[in-house]
């Protein structure tokens, strides 16, 4: 007789299995990972990082981010601040430091694929200096070296918190406390 948490590991496995969703919004080349050949153990370890009761915003958050993770079947690592990431392909050289200038390609979205923002969609890859930008992008750079490509999973407090951003008309970019995902290629150091 199956055990009771064996059976609803079960199910939430079908479940999970059942409805995943599709990627982001096409809004240019999309370069999200294939299936992992695991799916299965993958779904498993994602899931026991669930939060049961979140009450925090960070907490709400993590489960935003691993349900995401969860209908893509991304196999994210995490940060201690709560970024999270999955590098897709390495890149070369040494990993990118704070203040190094960088051009990079990106798309970012929500958690429900829409779309926000998109460099390829200006033709023109975006270039600053590591420590110029959203908490989230800062940390997840200096993981990452010259050509690499990779998805970050940014929590709302290392992206644009409670105040959420905002165009010069005031009009609303960002919604507070969103989670950011962002494909990011870096194209080279400056």
């Amino acid at each position: 007789m199956i055990n009771n948490l064996t059976f609803w590991s079960l199910l939430l496995l079908l479940l999970l299995l059942g409805c995943r969703q599709s990627t982001p919004a096409s809004s240019g080349e999309s370069f999200l990972p294939p299936p992992p050949a695991d799916e299965e153990g993958l779904l498993l370890r994602l899931s026991a990082a669930l939060i049961a009761d979140p009450q925090q915003q960070s907490e709400k958050d993590h489960n935003a981010i691993i349900h995401y993770a969860l209908d893509h079947l991304l196999e994210v690592q995490s940060t201690p601040s709560g970024l999270f990431y999955q590098i897709l392909k390495p890149g070369t050289g040494a990993p990118l430091s704070w203040g190094e200038r960088v051009s990079v390609h990106y798309r970012g979205y929500f958690t429900n694929g829409q779309v926000f923002d998109a460099s390829r969609q200006r033709g023109k890859p975006l270039e600053f200096y590591i420590g110029n930008m959203i908490d989230g992008w800062n940390e997840g750079l200096q993981l990452l070296r010259p050509g690499a490509q990779a998805l970050l999973l940014i929590p709302s407090q290392l992206a644009y918190g409670e105040s959420g951003l905002r165009d010069a008309r005031g009009q609303v970019l960002v919604p507070p406390n969103s989670v950011l995902i962002f494909e990011i290629e870096v194209l080279r150091r400056l």
